[in-house]
């Protein structure tokens, strides 16, 4: 992405990122996400919604060490392309790779699996060498959390439920 694109109307976006996760790090599970990891995954949402000039996907890597590495994209695509800077020393394998989907759905579309598996390799046994632990890919008031370890998923609808008693509002 070229970053002179990028109108940033938070700088303070990463950093509020960091503080939430400084919070929450020593009880973040991601493969079944807690309720305290949910406020983090939606820290990072809320960013990718309200810190850019439009919303924009954003991706936070959790490495071995608890460390974070943050990087913004476009609507559609995120990387880490003119960003590497952020990567130096990342330590493997990585506890969790989450991005946001800011057009609303949290699925893993093919550019996903195709990050997802460049971090997966095959054993002889047919078992996985995992450089990636677990990816978590966010939409709105959703999330998909996935074990690489054992490909089980799960998709999360949270948020405010009020019943809907048929009667129209003026």
């Amino acid at each position: 992405m070229n970053m002179e694109e990028l109108e940033i109307k938070n700088e303070e976006w990463q950093e509020e990122i960091r503080t939430i996760w400084d919070v929450v790090k020593d009880v973040a599970e991601f493969v079944y996400p807690s309720n305290s990891t949910e406020v983090f995954l939606t820290t990072i949402w809320n960013q990718s919604m309200d810190a850019f000039d439009k919303p924009r996907e954003v991706q936070v890597i959790v490495d071995d060490n608890d460390e974070l590495y943050i990087s913004v994209g476009t609507p559609s695509f995120v990387s880490f392309e003119n960003q590497t800077n952020q990567l130096k020393g990342m330590k493997l394998p990585i506890k969790c790779w989450i991005h946001t989907h800011p057009f609303g759905q949290a699925y893993w579309s093919g550019t996903d699996w195709s990050t997802i598996n460049k971090w997966r390799s095959v054993n002889e046994d047919g078992s996985y060498l995992n450089l990636m632990k677990s990816a978590i890919v966010l939409g709105d008031n959703q999330y998909m959390a996935h074990n690489l370890e054992t490909d089980i998923a799960k998709k999360v609808y949270y948020g405010i439920l009020k019943q809907d008693n048929g009667v129209e509002e003026e």
